[in-house]
């Protein structure tokens, strides 16, 4: 059905262009149009039930009201941003993903401004980098809003694919008989015990981030993707200092990286992994 948005004027922000394309993706279709409109006209239609069916106001309006199509949330400070107003609405299943922390990071900026930020005074060339690519990205969405909202939807579509995705490989990694957690020496060693499916391989590398964290894992043996009979080590961010795949010399060397954080080899037995590890130990 068609419809369209209605936004505040003025200056874009990320929380009406993120809710804007949540709101596409929901209704699997983009809106006719994103129109930029004064608050208080916006709130002066909602006041005189003066609200077209096919409209929906986000980020203005001063009403929060989700069956009249009405998401501003300035008229009380407890309120979340609409972007996680409308999330939280339309994409319950969701709740506790990246996806969702993401969108309550933009809440809390928006809300509360960029000061709540934990590292709101470190100043360096990533905040810089960064900030410029989200500038043009916001004066883009005020000029051509449709073009940007695009872009965001695919992306938005392609990451709730990935949440979903991880969700499987969660459970997947709970199996009995799937991975296995060795300690060599002084380090934990994540081990895959079987083949993941192809379709896992991604959402496993950020599955397996909160065992990593929880088990303090220095490294990590699976499988090659792509290549059959190969396996991979892996170091971990808190086996930085401890290990270095660099030093170790397998039967068979596909690809050992100079920075000892990343080996392929061809086993020539099921034990040679772990003299593998006691190589790389420093």
């Amino acid at each position: 059905m068609p419809y369209k948005i209605i936004t505040h004027n003025g200056k874009a922000h990320m929380d009406e262009l993120l809710a804007s394309a949540l709101l596409s993706l929901y209704l699997e279709e983009e809106p006719e149009s994103i129109e930029r409109m004064d608050s208080q006209d916006a709130a002066n239609m909602a006041r005189e039930e003066n609200l077209p069916d096919d409209t929906y106001f986000i980020d203005c309006g001063m009403v929060y009201d989700g069956r009249r199509k009405l998401y501003d949330h300035h008229q009380d400070r407890e309120l979340d941003s609409a972007a996680l107003l409308l999330f939280n609405e339309l994409f319950p299943r969701l709740i506790g993903t990246d996806l969702h922390n993401f969108i309550m990071l933009v809440s809390r900026v928006d809300t509360k401004g960029a000061m709540s930020l934990n590292d709101f005074n470190l100043i360096g060339e990533s905040r810089d980098y960064l900030s410029f690519s989200h500038k043009i990205l916001l004066r883009t969405f005020e000029k051509d809003p449709i073009l940007i909202l695009k872009i965001f939807t695919a992306g938005l579509e392609d990451k709730i694919k990935f949440e979903t995705d991880r969700a499987k490989a969660v459970l997947w990694l709970k199996e009995t008989g799937h991975v296995e957690i060795i300690k060599i020496e002084k380090l934990n060693i994540l081990n895959y015990l079987i083949k993941p499916p192809s379709a896992l391989v991604s959402p496993l590398r950020s599955a397996i981030t909160e065992v990593v964290e929880e088990s303090n894992i220095s490294a990590i043996l699976s499988f090659d993707d792509k290549q059959p009979g190969v396996q991979t080590f892996y170091r971990t961010d808190s086996g930085h200092e401890l290990v270095d795949f660099s030093r170790c010399r397998p039967s068979e060397t596909i690809f050992n990286h100079q920075g000892g954080f990343l080996m392929k080899f061809i086993p020539e037995d099921g034990d040679e992994w772990i003299k593998l590890i006691q190589q790389a130990v420093l």
